[in-house]
């Protein structure tokens, strides 16, 4: 079972209530790193949480974007994944599978690029590597 208390702690320190539903999907969020979709994290907690619908996982999800208590992801495949860690870090998303990957940042220190829209706030950048995952790379070498 996942660590409870740290999902718990981190709900109240966001100001948010530490529902069940709410402890639970934090909880795997933060064991997770496979960058989950709502079906995804539904499927893997329906079973134990048997009152959880996908529509209250998509709502939750929203409101811990919100709260800064996850990264939302659009990789290749168009479903929205997230990212449960919230340190600062990039990824890299296959092009053919759409698997995401953590990679440490490249730089910090990125300034804000030229041309920027006035009264726009920089919150933080990203990169995201576009990459062909080994498994991808070994299904097109079988193809030739």
């Amino acid at each position: 079972m996942h660590d409870t208390r740290s999902a718990v702690t981190r709900l109240r320190a966001a100001g948010l209530r530490a529902t069940g539903s709410r402890v639970a999907i934090l909880a795997e969020l933060e064991q997770n790193r496979t960058h989950p979709n709502a079906a995804d994290l539904y499927e893997r907690l329906s079973g134990a949480h048997p009152s959880l619908s996908v529509s209250t996982v998509y709502l939750t999800l929203e409101t811990f974007e919100r709260a800064g208590l996850l990264r939302r992801l659009t990789p290749k495949d168009g479903k929205v994944r997230v990212d449960g860690t919230t340190e600062f870090h990039d990824h890299a998303v296959c092009r053919d599978c759409g698997d995401v990957f953590d990679v440490p940042p490249a730089s910090r220190a990125l300034a804000p690029p030229e041309g920027l829209p006035p009264g726009l706030r920089v919150l933080g950048t990203r990169i995201e590597y576009d990459v062909l995952c080994t498994s991808c790379q070994r299904k097109r070498q079988d193809a030739c």
